[in-house]
């Protein structure tokens, strides 16, 4: 199975998976993914400040290479619960299949909590101190929405989709 039957399958599974879950657990999910979404915006806007479009620009997105398993179950139960089916492009490798040559192709609260957390060198150097810690303070909200979000629904929400889709598939090959 190739990646982009992995993606697809993922997608699918994950709709399902959606769908059975209880009113009281969409709704807990729906405020987790909210505050998910919220958080990721605030960490992009801090990076902003600091001229990082610039700086991508003159690196060429080194750290958008490979990027396939960047997007985990809960960054993509965002698309979901938001009925967006997000453009994949697996063919253009190295590059990420979440984007292009012009750069991420999904808003900052809908990309992968990896790709918002990355401060490469570059942007460390012009990160202040306070800057610092509302990073570290956002990536630890992150963290605790995907945690609480895999224990409602007992998924491992903070796994990369294509490797929870594989997993799928071989459990539903053992059944």
């Amino acid at each position: 199975m190739d990646d982009q039957q992995l993606w697809d399958l993922g997608f699918t599974r994950l709709e399902a998976l959606n769908s059975c879950f209880p009113q009281e657990t969409k709704s807990a999910l729906a405020e987790l993914l909210a505050r998910y979404c919220q958080t990721k915006e605030a960490l992009a806007a801090v990076i902003a400040e600091i001229d990082a479009s610039s700086i991508c620009r003159q690196c060429g997105g080194q750290c958008c290479l490979n990027g396939k398993y960047r997007i985990n179950v809960f960054d993509t139960l965002g698309f979901i619960t938001r009925e967006i089916l997000p453009s994949v492009n697996f063919t253009q490798k190295p590059l990420c299949p979440y984007g292009s040559h012009d750069g991420c192709s999904m808003e900052p609260c809908l990309r992968p909590a990896d790709c918002i957390l990355f401060i490469c060198d570059a942007l460390d150097e012009k990160t202040s101190p306070d800057s610092r810690a509302i990073l570290a303070a956002g990536e630890q909200g992150l963290r605790n929405c995907t945690l609480q979000a895999s224990r409602l629904t007992g998924e491992p929400l903070g796994t990369p989709l294509l490797l929870w889709a594989e997993k799928q598939r071989f459990i539903n090959q053992k059944k």
